[in-house]
């Protein structure tokens, strides 16, 4: 699965809004939305903001590993 997805899929699962991840790390909700639609890839330091947060590894993020 795309990191989109995954992170889309992993946010769900930790029962959080898109709202509520773009404030744990920062952003607006219109770049989580990005970020889920593909259309922006977050940076390294965010993308391990992303996966603390969600409380899993980055490598599951990028699809490296099956959750």
């Amino acid at each position: 699965m795309p990191l989109s997805e995954n992170i889309r899929l992993m946010r769900e699962r930790r029962g959080l809004s898109q709202s509520e991840l773009a404030e744990k790390i920062g952003l607006q909700k219109q770049n989580v939305s990005a970020y889920e639609r593909g259309i922006k890839v977050p940076s390294v330091e965010k993308l391990v903001a992303i996966a603390d947060t969600l409380r899993c590894s980055t490598d599951m993020l990028l699809g490296r590993e099956i959750s």
